[in-house]
């Protein structure tokens, strides 16, 4: 397994944990349906966040290109 395909998994478990938290608060505060089916259609770097990633995250807030650089920058300074 390459470093970046290790990058790649811890960034994916990171996400997955995220959104589990944000349903499970979202559960909390009986909201459940609508964490699923709101949220931007745009990053705030104005990119577009792709159906194929709302589909695997649908709590994402962030494109693809801007949650690997933050990843990185949380890992690597």
């Amino acid at each position: 397994m390459s470093e970046r395909d290790f990058d790649l998994a811890s960034l994916r478990a990171d996400q997955e944990r995220d959104a589990g938290v944000a349903r499970i608060q979202a559960a909390v505060r009986g909201q459940l349906a609508s964490v699923e089916v709101t949220g931007p259609l745009f990053c705030d770097c104005g990119a577009e966040i792709s159906d194929a990633r709302r589909a695997a995250y649908p709590n994402t807030r962030e494109c693809i290109d801007c949650a690997t650089f933050r990843e990185r920058q949380r890992r690597f300074g």
